[in-house]
C-alpha cells in the first residue's frame, strides 16, 4: 500500500514526536520529604507509608485548619479537612511549630523543634487526630 507524500509526512512527523517525548513519570510522594522552610502535616502516621497519601505544607502559622484540605499525592485537592485530622508531623521552617488541639491557639498542645519529626501524635498532649491550628515561632 502506498501513502501519498502528505499522509507519509504526517506518519513520519507522528513517529518522531513519539519518539521524542519521553513516557509520563510517576510523580514522587511528598511523604519522604519535606522541604526546607515548611512544616508538613500527614493524615496517617509514619508520614503516610502504606497508607492513604493525604499531606500538606505550611510556611508560617494557620488559626483554624478546619478551612484546609489535605492534597493527594499528586498535589491535587482531595476534599478531605484537615481539622482533627493530623496523625505525623515534620518540622522543616527553621523554628519551633506549635500544633494546638483547639481553633485560634488554644487547647492542648504540642511543639516541635526546627528538624524534628513525630511520627505517631498520639503520644504527645495534641493527640491523634486532633490539631487544629498551627502556630510557627519564627518571629
Amino acid at each position: 500500500m502506498r501513502l501519498s507524500k502528505k499522509a507519509a509526512g504526517f506518519v513520519a512527523a507522528a513517529a518522531m514526536f513519539t519518539m521524542v517525548v519521553p513516557a509520563t513519570a510517576a510523580v514522587a510522594s511528598p511523604r519522604s520529604t519535606c522541604y526546607g522552610g515548611r512544616v508538613c502535616l500527614y493524615a496517617g502516621f509514619d508520614y503516610n507509608r502504606g497508607q492513604v497519601d493525604y499531606w500538606r505544607d505550611f510556611m508560617g502559622d494557620d488559626a483554624n485548619l478546619i478551612d484546609n484540605n489535605w492534597l493527594n499525592w499528586d498535589f491535587s485537592n482531595s476534599w478531605r479537612t484537615m481539622n482533627n485530622d493530623t496523625t505525623s508531623v515534620r518540622n522543616r521552617v527553621g523554628c519551633a511549630a506549635t500544633l494546638w488541639q483547639h481553633p485560634y491557639y488554644t487547647g492542648a498542645h504540642s511543639t516541635f523543634t526546627h528538624n524534628s519529626n513525630d511520627g505517631f501524635l498520639a503520644n504527645n498532649a495534641v493527640g491523634n487526630d486532633r490539631a487544629s491550628s498551627l502556630d510557627v515561632w519564627c518571629r
